[in-house]
């Protein structure tokens, strides 16, 4: 059993290697890169949270390599932030040129793509360096993480870090780059654009999205009115009509779903065809949805606020993927699987600690902090990965976030089994079976579920 990932990271001739092309060391010190990567990533450290001088008691317990506070300080500069950097996209190559086996040889999806962000809000003094806006005391500073992920092989596939302020809609080229044939896309409202969902088109891709309300006036159907030209064919400016929701919806109720087909979503020069699904919501969910409506309608004209408050009353889902495999009442509960990327930023913020950095430090170590964290992350999936395949019993559905406290527990303790991974592994092989069980509601359906449904 071998983790790749820790392999690499214990490489110490490939880990010098890497400092000394990007200048963090002309020549091997006391101090090396490697036992900087072990400060860092493979121990219990937080490099935000913790003071330097507790840093400095853990190196000596776990090296034996006594150093003093400043001596720490020093070492959080530009050079380090960079080789950081290159270890974390090391490592994230690794992981992504492992090679994982379709569980069906005609899965309709190649993979099940995940993209969504976090912000983390930082100390006032990085403004300059990471803009985060201004509110009633003054100026803040944010850190974005861009994440996504395959959930089909649970695998990530890209992570970028950049100023709070940058919106997800900047993310897309990044994300077009990635998409290929039969991926099946799933993002939030934020990733929403026209030109986004021609290109998913255009690779022969699928996609669920929610409809923005500010854009169910762009819905058309063909105009069954048409007009055309004496050789047959339609005048442009006829061939569509818009839909007529408020028809449609005011005859539903609650908790009721339609479908409209060959519905475009566009403007009046390009449209993309779909499917829309409609769902009229429930109470809970109703009153969820207006009180996020009703503080974000700024219009001061009270009839659009109105009609606002109404459209809120229903979810709009569109889609391109067929009809026939995958009817209405099955596509609200495979876009409810992009809560997983969800989940994910919960187990960092919650285990991980990664936005513990409001205290007022210099960039550089804040930046040291995320590159870490973002590795150790990278170092969990993959044992993840590796203990599902080890645990004999396949039937058992286990909680990511319980799995995920297990493997940051020995990761951080991995010193006391000299870094051996398959250690930590043997001992979680008994742990996770008995400790790390999902728990579910009577009657309702787990990702794991509506996963073995689609692929």
């Amino acid at each position: 059993m071998k983790s790749k990932c820790l392999n690499f990271l214990l490489n110490e001739e490939e880990i010098n290697r890497i400092a000394k092309e990007v200048g963090l060391c002309k020549r091997i010190r006391k101090f090396s890169p490697i036992q900087l990567l072990k400060m860092v990533i493979l121990s219990p450290n937080n490099i935000t949270k913790d003071i330097l001088s507790h840093i400095s008691l853990n190196l000596f317990e776990i090296e034996n390599l006594s150093v003093s506070s400043e001596a720490i300080n020093k070492r959080f500069n530009s050079k380090f932030v960079k080789f950081l950097k290159a270890i974390f996209l090391r490592l994230l190559n690794i992981i992504l040129d492992m090679k994982k086996p379709e569980k069906k040889s005609l899965a309709v999806f190649n993979r099940i793509l995940l993209t969504d962000s976090s912000v983390s809000k930082l100390h006032r003094s990085l403004a300059k360096d990471y803009p985060g806006g201004k509110n009633q005391e003054g100026e803040y500073s944010s850190l974005k993480i861009n994440f996504i992920k395959d959930l089909k092989h649970n695998l990530p596939v890209d992570v970028k870090i950049t100023a709070g302020t940058k919106n997800d809609f900047k993310f897309l080229p990044k994300l077009k780059k990635i998409i290929r044939a039969k991926d099946l896309i799933l993002n939030d409202l934020g990733y929403y654009s026209l030109d986004f969902f021609k290109y998913i088109l255009k690779k022969k891709a699928f996609f669920i999205s929610k409809l923005k309300l500010n854009s169910t006036k762009t819905i058309f159907v063909n105009n069954p009115d048409a007009k055309y030209f004496k050789n047959g064919n339609v005048k442009s400016e006829t061939r569509y009509v818009q839909l007529d929701l408020e028809t449609i919806c005011s005859s539903m109720n609650i908790g009721e779903i339609k479908e409209v087909e060959n519905v475009y979503v566009g403007s009046a020069f390009e449209k993309v065809p779909c499917r829309l699904i409609i769902t009229r919501l429930d109470g809970v969910l109703e009153e969820r949805r207006l009180k996020t409506v009703t503080k974000k309608i700024r219009d001061p004209r009270p009839y659009l606020r109105e009609e606002k408050r109404d459209i809120a009353k229903y979810g709009f889902i569109i889609t391109n993927l067929p009809k026939k495999d995958y009817p209405k009442k099955d596509i609200y509960p495979i876009y409810s699987l992009r809560w997983q990327i969800e989940l994910d930023f919960k187990n960092w913020k919650s285990i991980l600690e990664i936005d513990e950095s409001t205290r007022k430090l210099k960039k550089e170590r804040i930046e040291v902090h995320f590159y870490g964290k973002l590795c150790n992350i990278l170092m969990n999936n993959e044992l993840s990965n590796i203990l599902r395949e080890e645990i004999e019993d396949k039937s058992l559905i286990f909680s990511e976030k319980k799995i995920f406290q297990k493997i940051k527990y020995y990761l951080d303790r991995i010193h006391h089994y000299d870094y051996k991974v398959f250690r930590i592994i043997d001992k979680l092989k008994i742990l996770v079976p008995k400790t790390c069980i999902k728990s579910r509601r009577k009657g309702e359906f787990s990702s794991d579920d509506i996963l073995k449904l689609i692929i």
